[in-house]
């Protein structure tokens, strides 16, 4: 059992359970567990630490994710029930060794412009309450040649 935790400016998601019904895929990955479900496309992950802390402040390990701009995806912290052998081992596995101060860093991408069509809005009201699940979103607002941000 762990704390998964994944953030911006506008909220953050705080879980604890354990990551459980893994789907590997190389455009988009999914953990299907009852208390984490996470969506993870893969292509963001890009730097990835272990964290030790043995200074008795803060929490004592971690595995942060980055993305190539150096924000912040995802973080996992230890719990009180976490067997802590196995998430060495865990965090061993994927090791590089890599205990560099430095990273390389990209420029991050400009946020697309929103694809408006408020002819639509009705259209796009009735649509969304016909929806069973948030996947079907993204596919009802490109039939309408919208956006996300648009929508």
């Amino acid at each position: 059992e762990v704390m998964a935790l994944t953030r911006n400016e506008s909220a953050v998601h705080e879980r604890t359970g354990t990551y459980e019904d893994w789907h590997p895929g190389n455009h988009a990955a999914m953990i299907l567990g009852p208390e984490i479900d996470l969506r993870i496309f893969p292509s963001h992950w890009v730097h990835g630490f272990a964290v030790r802390n043995d200074s008795g402040k803060g929490p004592p390990r971690s595995l942060q994710i980055f993305d190539a701009a150096g924000d912040a995806i995802h973080k996992i912290y230890p719990r009180d029930g976490t067997d802590l052998d196995l998430w060495d081992r865990t965090v061993a596995g994927p090791a590089t060794g890599d205990g560099s101060q430095t990273l390389s860093l990209t420029s991050r991408r400009p946020t697309e412009a929103a694809k408006l069509r408020p002819e639509l809005a009705e259209d796009l009201r009735s649509a969304w309450a016909k929806m069973t699940d948030t996947h079907q979103f993204l596919r009802m607002v490109s039939k309408m040649k919208m956006n996300r941000l648009g929508a």
